[in-house]
C-alpha cells in the first residue's frame, strides 16, 4: 500500500518534491475510507442474530443519496488498484523498461510494508475467532489452512476462506500477487512501442470483463446465486491484473516518471474533476445488482479512473487542488494500516453490542473514529519504523 515510500534517488529526481504525487496520495485516502464505510454499511445490511440486530442503527438516519453511495463503495475498489500499478510503475519502470532495482529488493521492500503489520493485528483476531469458529463447527481440515492462508496473504485464491478471519485484506492478498508478476509485466509491456501499448490500454477494459461475462452467462442459465461464485469473480487476485497494468502503462504512455520529472501544471478545469463527478454518480445509483455491478465495477470504471490519475498526477484540475490540501497526504499514508484495521473495528462493532445494545446509533461514528485512532499511530509508530529497521537491517545491506 505505502508504495511512494522514500527510495534513493540520483539526478535530478533526487529531490523528494520532483517525484511526489500529492493529489494521489490525497485521494488514496478517501478511496480506502470509501472502501471502509462499505464495510462498515455490508455488516448493517447483512443477517444477523437477534441480540445484535441493532447493530449500527445509525446507519437507519443516513441520507438516501449518501446511503447509496456508501453501499456502492466497492466502486473505489477498482480505483485502489489502478492507481497502486501507476504509482508502482511511476516509481520503479525504467526508461529501458526494466525494475530499476533487483527482483529480490523489489519484493522484500513491498513484504517489509506488507507483513509486520498485518502479522500483529492477526495475533489479536486469531485468539478472538478461533473459539467462535470451533463453535460454529468449523473443521480442524478448513480453520488450520484458512488461518494459515490469511497469515501468509494468499487467502484471496480460495473463496470460501476469504470471509473467514480478515476479509478486507484479500484487497491486500490481490495486491500481494500484484507485486510478485509486476516485474514480468514491465519486461512484457516493455517491449510494445508506443502505439501498441496504446492499444493494449484500449483492450484492458474489455479483457477485465471477460470473468464478468462467464458470470452473467451462469446467471443466464438459471444457475442459484453463490456467495462463493461472486467472491470468485470480485476478489480473485488475478482478474485484477488488468487494472493494474493499466495503471503501470498511462505513466508509460505519457512519460510520468520519476526519471522524468514534469512540473504540475495547475489549472481551474480538467477532464479528470468530470470524470471523478461521473464515477461519483455511478456511486449514488441505487439499485444496481450483479451482473451489472460487475460489468462497472470491472470495466466501465476503468478508463474514466485512467482519467482521473492522469490529471491529478499532472496536477490537473479542481480535484487536484482538492486531494492536494494540507494534510490529505498524511492521512494518505495510512491507508494500508486503514485496510488492516478494519477486521478489529468490525469486530468491535459486535462486542460493543453484545456488552451494551444501546450503543447502536452510534457505531457508525465509533467505527470512523476508531479506525482512524488505530490507523495513524499504527502507520507513524509501527508499520514505518518496522519497514525502515527491517529495510536498514537486511534488505540496504544486501544492495
Amino acid at each position: 500500500m505505502q508504495e511512494l515510500e522514500k527510495e534513493p534517488q540520483q539526478g535530478p529526481a533526487s529531490d523528494k518534491n520532483s517525484y511526489h504525487l500529492p493529489a494521489l496520495t490525497g485521494i488514496r485516502f478517501f478511496a480506502i475510507f470509501h472502501i471502509f464505510m462499505f464495510h462498515l454499511w455490508s455488516l448493517y445490511r447483512s443477517p444477523k442474530p437477534e441480540e445484535v440486530s441493532g447493530m449500527l442503527s445509525g446507519f437507519d438516519d443516513v441520507p438516501a443519496t449518501l446511503g447509496t453511495f456508501i453501499s456502492n463503495g466497492w466502486v473505489s475498489t477498482s480505483l485502489f488498484f489502478l492507481l497502486s500499478g501507476f504509482i508502482l510503475a511511476y516509481l520503479y519502470w525504467g526508461k529501458d523498461g526494466q525494475l530499476t532495482t533487483t527482483k529480490k529488493r523489489f519484493w522484500s521492500l513491498r513484504a517489509a510494508r506488507l507483513y509486520p503489520i498485518h502479522l500483529i493485528v492477526m495475533m489479536i483476531i486469531l485468539p478472538m475467532l478461533v473459539p467462535f469458529q470451533l463453535g460454529e463447527g468449523m473443521p480442524l481440515s478448513t480453520l488450520i489452512p484458512s488461518a494459515l492462508a490469511t497469515l501468509a496473504l494468499v487467502q484471496a485464491w480460495v473463496p470460501p476462506w476469504v470471509p473467514l478471519w480478515a476479509w478486507p485484506t484479500w484487497t491486500i492478498s490481490a495486491l500481494l500477487f500484484l507485486y510478485l508478476v509486476m516485474p514480468w509485466l514491465m519486461k512484457v509491456l516493455g517491449r510494445l512501442n508506443r502505439r501498441q501499448m496504446i492499444v493494449t490500454l484500449v483492450a484492458m477494459p474489455f479483457l477485465s470483463i471477460l470473468p464478468t461475462v462467464g458470470y452473467a452467462i451462469r446467471m443466464a442459465s438459471g444457475a442459484e446465486w453463490s456467495m462463493n461464485v461472486d467472491i470468485f469473480i470480485a476478489n480473485t487476485p488475478l482478474f485484477w491484473v488488468p487494472y493494474f497494468a493499466a495503471g503501470m502503462l498511462l505513466t508509460r504512455i505519457f512519460s510520468i516518471s520519476r526519471f522524468n520529472p514534469q512540473p504540475q501544471r495547475p489549472s481551474l478545469f480538467a477532464w479528470g474533476d468530470l470524470a471523478l463527478v461521473a464515477a461519483v454518480a455511478i456511486a449514488c445509483t441505487p439499485g444496481i445488482e450483479q451482473p451489472l455491478k460487475f460489468f462497472i465495477r470491472q470495466g466501465l470504471l476503468m478508463p474514466l479512473f485512467m482519467v482521473v490519475v492522469l490529471d491529478l498526477a499532472r496536477g490537473r484540475g479542481l480535484m487536484a487542488k482538492i486531494f492536494s490540501l494540507p494534510g490529505t497526504g498524511f492521512l494518505g499514508e495510512t491507508g494500508y494500516s486503514m485496510f488492516i484495521w478494519q477486521s478489529v473495528v468490525l469486530m468491535t462493532m459486535f462486542i460493543t453490542m453484545m456488552i451494551n445494545p444501546a450503543i447502536g446509533p452510534y457505531q457508525v461514528w465509533i467505527g470512523m473514529v476508531l479506525i482512524m485512532v488505530l490507523a495513524i499511530p499504527s502507520t507513524y509508530l509501527v508499520e514505518k519504523p518496522i519497514a525502515r529497521g527491517i529495510r536498514r537491517r537486511f534488505i540496504d545491506k544486501g544492495v
